[in-house]
Order: structure tokens, then C-alpha cells, then sequence
């Protein structure tokens, strides 16, 4: 098409125009052609790779438009040439209102203003889908001034739309969940309260009235007034241990740190603790130099200590020990708690200082009162001193815990020693030692119970005997011989049945064990005698210390024999 010097606004308005001007400027070699000409020619080079560009008239009449959008619409370019844009195919779907925004945006345009917005038209599938459209509207001028054309131009943004859509539910799934946790967050604020005043008060109440009444009290009410002493007790130092605890997840816990002697404040924890050790036969061994000058918190140092040993005293058997020791090096302090109960397994080692662990759970360690949160005080007492807690065998045979302290910490402000601090940690002192005082004499005071450990593989062999125990005793079936040696260790039972298949260790391996330890010295030993040849002899079992050898058979019968034989004897 030939074009010679003809106004722009009396031009023929289709791209093909506009190309065919492109090609004559270009051989004529006139970069510097009409302003007009080269945004009509930069809208060509982006109408290939542009998802819907469309020429417009300043009424917003479809001049043109290029491939991509017939395509992305399902539509013939005889269907929308000569309409105005919003009555067009594409916006057929568009939502209600869009038609009308879309005019008055041309209306703009034509006038000289750009316009851009987001709009839903049918761009996907060929036309049977909506799509999202950021479409920009911008006026071209001729040489007069005026708008001679309308170029609109939209990029897809359905994929960039969508994943706005997704965020924004995300944002208010997020919102309402912070809502949800600034009432959780109210609601735990509103419950430490009630914890912290209006339930200890009421304890400690409870916990003296209970002392007064115990000095005047007849024997058959001191029964329920320990009881109701030791219930108290207990409730009072769970809610003590859960404020801790918050305290020091919401970072809230901090040390009154004062220039005291450590040894001192160690024996004279300790030595409260004798009496009630004295009591249980119990030897307590208190090993500290003379004095040991450190930056510490009383209070809680006080705490570390008397749940420790509290821990130690709770799980030693009557007849062992229990040692409290405490060792100086530069810069550090080195506690140690040793008793000679059954000790943890080194599997459960590390789980033993989290909260909520009592109770014959997989620790080894047999139930103690409260809510599981005394080790867990005491890590986090030590942490907050800048130290270390480990646990280990002890010498003795139990559990060694070892608290190392640095006699500077790195944090906290030092402040002089007061007699508060001192008569509070005194005080803690004495409430731990209470408690764990009423705990054993109600253990002390309960009717003993018989247990019986039962070892045997051989199906349907255990439940037999089990049939033949009275209801009223404990009775542990281990697994394997391994297991059988540690309930054994952790219960002291009245007797260990010792059947033909042991699993890991034989019958008389087994045995051997059993005799060997000093703790088990108590213990009757029956072992179950077999038919089989690669079953150990009667001779061998006796060897191998077994003090009652009953025959495998008669099954009905096996479970009375085996009762009546291992309580025959005293223990």
C-alpha cells in the first residue's frame, strides 16, 4: 500500500496500515518519521507477543486486533471489527458493572487519560473459560492534538490472579488464627492469675490448718489429715512447677543473682533431707569443701538441689544410699546426686527431663508424685544459671546426676543477699522435703502388696500360670530375660518365675543375674524345669541359683504350686 504523504488522520486505521508504514519509512531510512507512526509501529512489534492488543477508535470501536486474542477467544475477526469493545465477545462473561467500567475508561482514554485495570473476559479454553486480563487503555495523538486512536493492550495475569486470590485466603485464615491466639494468650494471662492467687492461697491454708490439726488429732483421723496434707501439697507444687515453666517459655524467668557460699547453701538443703533419709534407712552422704564463693540464686540453687534429692531418696530402697556431693574448679561448680535405686536406662536418658514424665512410662524409674515437672525445674534452673545437667550410672548403682555451675553467670543483676532470699529458699526447701515426707508415709502405711515377675516364651504357658495367682498380687510378664532383670531391680518383688525360653539370655544365664545382684538377695528364684533335651537340667537350674524347681507340666496346677512356693519363704 502506498502511502505518500498523507495526514495520519485520514490513514486507513488497521495494522496492516501501520506495517505497511513501518516498511516505507524503513526505505526511505527515516528514523525520525512522525511521532504518530512509530507508537503505532512499537504496538505492531508488540502485537505478536502480546495475549490481546487491540486498535481502537476514539469511541472504542475495534479497528483491529491482533491474532492471539481472536485465538484466546474463540472469535472470527469479523465478529468483532466495527463493535465497541465492551459489547464484544470477549466480554460477554465479563462480571456485572465490567461493561460499563470499561466505557467510561475508553471515554477517558479518548481524552487523553491512560487507563489500567483487571478485568474477566473470555481469554481461555477458545473463549469457554474467563480469564484475567491487566489491561492498559493508551491514547494516540495526531498531529493536531487530538486522540486519533485508542490502543488497548492486556497482559494475562489468571496464574499471578489466582495465586493472589490463594494468599489472600491465607491471610485471613492467618488473621483469624492470631485472633484465636491473642484469646488463647487472654484466657492463659486470666488462668495464671486464678493459679497464682486464687488457688495457692486457699492450699497453703489448707496445708497448715492440716499441720495445727495433726498435733491434737487422734490415730484414726491422723490417717485422712495426712491424706488431705498430702494431696495439698502436691497441688501446690504443680501449680508452682506449671508457673515456672511459663515463666520460662515466655521468657519471663530471670535470676536474683547474690555473692553467697555455694557449699553452705547446698549442706544446708541437704541436711533437711537427713532425718527423712534416717527415717527410711536410707544412708545420705553430704560431701562438700568448706566453702565455695559463687554468684548464684538461692532460691533456685535451693530448688536444684531438694528436687534432686527429693528424685534420689523417692527411688533408693530401703537399706541403700543416696550421695550428695559437691566439687570446685576454676570457675566452675560441679554438683553431683548419686543414688543406688534402680537408675534410667540409657535409652530413656534424654526424655527424663522433659515435662510430664512419672511413672513406670519407659524412664525407669518408678512413680513419684506431681505432675512430672521436678527434672524438668531443675534444667531449667540450671540453664538459667548458664550450666549443664547430665545423668549417667552412678557408682552406687543407680542414677548419677551431675549439674555443672558456673560461679559467675553471664546474666542477671547482682544484688545483695537478704534474709528474704534466704527464709524463701528455706522455705522451698521445707515444702519439697514435706512433700516428698507425706508421699512415703503413705506408701509406708499402705498394705503391701505381693508382685510376682513371670518370665516364660512359651505360648500360652504365662497365662496359665497367671490363672493360678491370686487376684490380689502384681503380676509383671517380661518379655525377655532382659526385661524380666530390670522390672526385677526397679519392683524388688516377692519372687522371679524363670521359665524354659527366656529369649536373649538362657534360663540359667538368667539366674546367675538374679543371684549375683545384692539388691535381689530377697528375691525368691522358681525356675520351670522342661521335657526337652536342650532344656537346662534340674541340677543345672540350682547351679545357676535357683532356690525352688517346679516341672513344666501339669498346667492347670503350675499356677498354685508357683504361688504357694514363692510365698513360702520370708524374704
Amino acid at each position: 500500500m502506498s502511502l505518500p504523504n498523507r495526514r495520519l488522520d485520514h490513514w486507513t486505521t488497521s495494522l496492516d496500515a501501520v506495517e505497511a508504514l513501518r516498511l516505507r519509512m524503513s526505505e526511505l531510512e527515516q528514523p525520525d518519521g512522525d511521532p504518530i507512526a512509530r507508537q503505532l509501529m512499537a504496538q505492531v512489534a508488540h502485537a505478536k507477543s502480546s495475549s490481546f492488543i487491540a486498535l481502537l477508535d476514539p469511541e472504542g470501536q475495534v479497528l483491529d486486533v491482533n491474532p492471539a486474542a481472536l485465538i484466546a477467544g474463540g472469535v472470527d475477526r469479523a465478529e468483532v471489527i466495527g463493535l465497541p469493545l465492551w459489547t464484544t465477545a470477549w466480554w460477554s462473561m465479563a462480571p456485572a458493572g465490567m461493561a460499563e467500567t470499561t466505557k467510561q475508561a475508553i471515554t477517558g482514554a479518548a481524552r487523553g487519560q491512560f487507563a489500567r485495570f483487571d478485568v474477566d473476559v473470555r481469554i481461555e479454553s477458545a473463549g469457554r473459560t474467563t480469564g484475567t486480563l491487566d489491561l492498559l487503555l493508551r491514547p494516540l495523538r495526531g498531529r493536531d492534538g487530538q486522540v486519533a486512536f485508542v490502543v488497548a493492550e492486556g497482559r494475562a495475569i489468571t496464574d499471578r490472579k489466582r495465586v493472589e486470590q490463594r494468599l489472600a485466603r491465607q491471610n485471613a485464615e492467618l488473621s483469624a488464627l492470631t485472633q484465636r491466639l491473642a484469646r488463647v494468650h487472654d484466657y492463659r494471662e486470666r488462668l495464671l492469675g486464678e493459679l497464682s492467687h486464687d488457688l495457692r492461697a486457699p492450699l497453703q491454708v489448707v496445708i497448715t490448718r492440716s499441720e495445727q490439726l495433726l498435733r491434737t488429732a487422734d490415730s484414726g483421723a491422723q490417717t485422712q489429715l495426712v491424706n488431705i496434707r498430702l494431696a495439698a501439697l502436691g497441688a501446690l507444687e504443680q501449680i508452682n512447677d506449671m508457673l515456672e515453666q511459663v515463666k520460662a517459655d515466655h521468657g519471663e524467668a530471670t535470676l536474683s543473682l547474690v555473692d553467697a557460699d555455694l557449699a553452705l547453701a547446698i549442706r544446708t538443703v541437704a541436711e533437711q533431707f537427713e532425718p527423712l533419709a534416717e527415717d527410711r534407712d536410707v544412708i545420705l552422704e553430704i560431701e562438700t569443701p568448706a566453702r565455695v564463693t559463687a554468684r548464684f540464686d538461692v532460691e533456685r540453687v535451693s530448688r536444684i538441689v531438694s528436687n534432686l534429692l527429693a528424685n534420689a531418696i523417692r527411688h533408693t530402697p530401703v537399706g541403700g544410699s543416696v550421695r550428695c556431693a559437691l566439687d570446685a574448679g576454676d570457675g566452675a561448680a560441679a554438683l553431683s546426686v548419686a543414688d543406688s535405686g534402680p537408675g534410667v536406662p540409657e535409652e530413656h536418658r534424654d526424655k527424663i527431663f522433659g515435662r510430664f514424665r512419672s511413672g513406670l512410662d519407659g524412664d525407669g524409674r518408678s512413680a513419684g508424685a506431681g505432675a512430672g515437672l521436678g527434672l524438668a525445674i531443675v534444667r531449667e534452673f540450671v540453664e538459667l544459671h548458664g550450666g549443664e545437667i547430665s545423668l549417667s550410672d552412678a557408682p552406687e548403682g543407680g542414677a548419677l546426676f551431675t549439674v555443672m555451675l558456673p560461679l559467675r553467670p553471664p546474666e542477671g543483676e547482682r544484688i545483695p543477699a537478704t534474709l528474704a532470699q534466704q527464709a524463701a529458699a528455706a522455705q522451698r526447701t521445707e515444702f519439697v522435703r514435706s512433700h516428698l515426707e507425706a508421699e512415703l508415709a503413705e506408701t509406708s502405711t499402705a498394705p503391701r502388696v505381693p508382685t510376682v515377675v513371670i518370665v516364660e516364651r512359651v505360648p500360652g504357658r504365662a497365662d496359665t500360670i497367671l490363672a493360678g495367682i491370686d487376684e490380689s498380687t502384681v503380676t509383671c510378664v517380661a518379655e525377655d530375660a532382659l526385661e524380666a532383670l530390670r522390672l526385677a531391680l526397679e519392683l524388688l518383688p516377692d519372687a522371679v518365675v524363670v521359665g524354659t525360653a527366656t529369649g536373649d539370655l538362657s534360663p540359667t544365664s538368667l539366674l546367675r543375674r538374679l543371684a549375683a545382684n545384692e539388691r535381689l538377695m530377697g528375691v525368691r528364684r522358681v525356675a520351670l524345669a522342661g521335657e526337652r533335651e536342650e532344656d537346662p537340667s534340674p541340677e543345672s537350674l540350682i547351679a545357676a541359683g535357683a532356690q525352688l524347681v517346679l516341672p513344666a507340666v501339669a498346667a492347670e496346677e503350675l499356677g498354685g504350686r508357683l504361688w504357694a512356693a514363692a510365698t513360702a519363704a520370708e524374704r
